[in-house]
């Protein structure tokens, strides 16, 4: 009789190095978590500190430009008009926009120390294009460093023969005191200033003005944003140069609402305060 062949006898040992393995496979997944958590938590810091690197992306304005405001109106009596764009007004047909007689454009191009307007190079050329004056605006966040600030907006507008004096749109407090708003305020014109050899204008609303700067910045451009025409034009012991009097405008060639705006004087007046650098 053959004899069978005795079936092999399975081994009830478990390999030891499997433990091992899982255990050395599986130590990056809480370092993983735990940088991400850290990297998140320094998102939200900057996110909810005033005046940090992403305060741009929901800092409000104190005191809203609408104070008292009733109707929306176009102002009669200045034959300058023009208007000011950010990355809110992405397609403009410029040549729609110069035959509705618009004269001058403020562009925004930076905001804080970091953030840069995406479409300010774009509105920047265009504007030069179709010969419509230009000028650059940058966003103040008075927690942040004005000279830090003032550089980042010198890398980023270059200013040509025929532009517009830079402007800083100052409307946000970010719980600075007074002081230390017009402290910095201060230092971001004087830095702009001993590049250009230009007084930089000044953009704030009716009652951030009369609040906190009214009185410190006499000898600068005004450029005052009010809605109510009762009002807009009174401005304790001051004057103003530009006058933004709607934020709901309509324009052919522009999709949506704008802000418009005036200036106070001749087209001679604004050419005369435009940019023309030293020749060498």
């Amino acid at each position: 009789m053959k004899r069978e062949s005795a079936a092999p006898r399975k081994s009830t040992r478990k390999p030891a190095s499997r433990k091992k393995q899982q255990v050395q496979g599986t130590w990056w997944k809480p370092l993983s978590l735990g940088i991400g958590a850290f990297f998140l938590l320094c998102l939200g810091i900057e996110y909810f500190k005033e005046g940090g690197r992403l305060a741009f992306l929901r800092h409000n304005i104190e005191e809203a430009t609408q104070i008292n405001t009733a109707v929306t109106f176009s102002p009669a009596g200045y034959e300058v008009t023009g208007l000011d764009i950010s990355h809110h007004q992405r397609q403009i047909d410029w040549k729609a926009v110069k035959k509705q007689k618009i004269k001058f454009a403020f562009i925004k191009a930076t905001e804080g120390i970091t953030h840069e307007d995406r479409y300010f190079a774009r509105h920047w050329r265009q504007a030069k294009k179709h010969d419509v004056l230009r000028g650059a605006y940058h966003f103040f966040l008075p927690a942040r460093d004005a000279e830090e600030q003032a550089r980042s907006f010198l890398k980023k507008v270059k200013l040509e023969a025929g532009d517009l004096p830079p402007v800083l749109d100052v409307e946000v407090t970010n719980h600075q005191s007074d002081d230390e708003i017009r402290a910095g305020v201060q230092l971001w014109l004087d830095v702009v200033e001993e590049k250009y050899d230009l007084k930089p204008i000044i953009y704030t609303n009716y009652a951030f003005y009369e609040k906190h700067l009214a009185g410190h910045f006499d000898d600068y451009p005004l450029w005052i944003a009010h809605y109510n025409p009762k009002k807009s034009h009174q401005l304790a012991n001051s004057s103003w140069s530009f006058w933004q009097h709607t934020e709901k405008g309509k324009l052919k060639g522009v999709q949506g609402n704008l802000d418009l705006n005036v200036f106070n004087g001749t087209m001679e007046d604004l050419y005369n305060m435009c940019y023309e650098p030293e020749a060498l």
